[in-house]
C-alpha cells in the first residue's frame, strides 16, 4: 500500500453509526470527526437519523433555556436564547433555507426565475419577513409556555418531529433541480422515512404523553405537507431549501399545537 492510499480516508458504507454521524454533519455544525468520507448520496440512508440529529438540537436549546430560566432570567429572554442555541447549533441552516424559500416563491415569476432566486445569496424582503414571523412566533410560544422542563421537553420533541419530516420531504417530492442537494440525495427507500417515523412517534408520545404528543404530530404532519404542497405547486419538487422549509413551518405547527392545548386545559 503506498503513501497516498493509507492518507486517503475510508468511505461511506452505511450502517446506522455511520448515518447517524453523517447526519450529525449535515444538519449542525457540531465538530465532529468521521473518519471517512462521503457524498450526497449517503442522505438516502443517513435520513433516517434525522429526528435522533433533532434530539441533540432541541435537548440542548431546551437545556440553555431551563438553565436562563433559573439564573432569573425572564421567561421571554431564555426563549429567545433558546432559539437563538438552535440557530448556532445548526448554522442558521434551516432558517437560511426558509427565508431562500420565501424569496423565490414570492418574488419569482415562473419555476425557472424562483429557483435562481432561491439560489441567489442575498436576502430580499419576503425572507426578512418570514424570518422574523418564525423566530418570533417561536420566541413568543416558548416564553408562553414557561414552565421549564415542559419548554426542554416540547423543544426536543419539536426538533426531533420537524427534522423527521425532511425525510418524507425526500421521498415524496421529485428533485426541482437537476443539480444541489435535492437531485445530488436522491429518493430514499421507503424504510429510511419509515424508521424515521418510529423514532419520530416514540419520541413524541414517551417525552409529552400519548394525548399531546399525538396532538402536536399531527399539527407537524400537517405544516411539514402544506409546505410540500406548495413547493410542489411553485417549482414542481423539493430542493434543499425546501427541505429546510419543511422543518422549520413543521416546528412550528408542532409548538403552536402544544400551545393550544395547554390554554385548552
Amino acid at each position: 500500500m503506498d503513501e497516498e492510499q493509507m492518507d486517503t480516508p475510508p468511505t461511506y458504507r452505511g450502517g446506522w453509526i455511520q448515518d447517524f454521524l453523517v447526519a450529525l454533519v449535515f444538519l449542525t455544525r457540531l465538530p465532529v470527526s468521521l473518519g471517512f468520507s462521503f457524498d450526497m448520496n449517503a442522505l438516502k440512508s443517513a435520513c433516517r437519523c434525522f429526528p435522533l440529529i433533532g434530539l441533540i438540537v432541541g435537548g440542548l436549546s431546551g437545556t440553555l433555556y431551563v438553565a436562563a430560566f433559573y439564573i432569573g432570567l425572564p421567561p421571554w429572554i431564555s426563549a429567545l436564547l433558546a432559539v437563538a442555541a438552535q440557530i448556532l447549533l445548526t448554522g442558521a441552516l434551516h432558517e437560511d433555507a426558509i427565508g431562500d424559500v420565501a424569496d423565490g416563491f414570492g418574488g419569482g415569476a415562473d419555476k425557472h426565475a424562483k429557483l435562481e432566486i432561491m439560489r441567489d445569496s442575498r436576502v430580499g424582503t419576503y425572507a426578512v419577513v418570514a424570518l422574523i414571523l418564525i423566530v418570533g412566533l417561536k420566541t413568543a410560544a416558548i416564553a408562553h409556555i414557561g414552565e421549564p422542563f415542559l419548554v426542554f421537553a416540547i423543544l426536543t420533541a419539536a426538533a426531533s418531529t420537524s427534522r423527521g419530516m425532511m425525510t418524507w420531504g425526500l421521498f415524496f417530492l421529485a428533485p426541482a433541480r437537476e443539480d444541489g442537494l435535492g437531485h445530488g440525495s436522491g429518493r430514499p427507500d421507503f424504510m429510511a422515512p419509515l424508521w424515521s417515523t418510529v423514532f419520530v412517534m416514540l419520541i413524541s408520545v414517551l417525552i409529552l404523553g400519548n394525548h399531546m404528543g399525538a396532538m402536536a404530530l399531527l399539527a407537524a404532519i400537517i405544516g411539514g405537507s402544506l409546505m410540500g404542497l406548495v413547493a410542489q405547486r411553485q417549482i414542481g419538487g423539493q430542493t434543499g431549501d425546501v427541505l429546510g422549509a419543511i422543518q422549520q413551518i413543521s416546528e412550528v405547527f408542532f409548538i403552536l399545537a402544544c400551545v393550544a392545548l395547554l390554554r385548552s386545559v
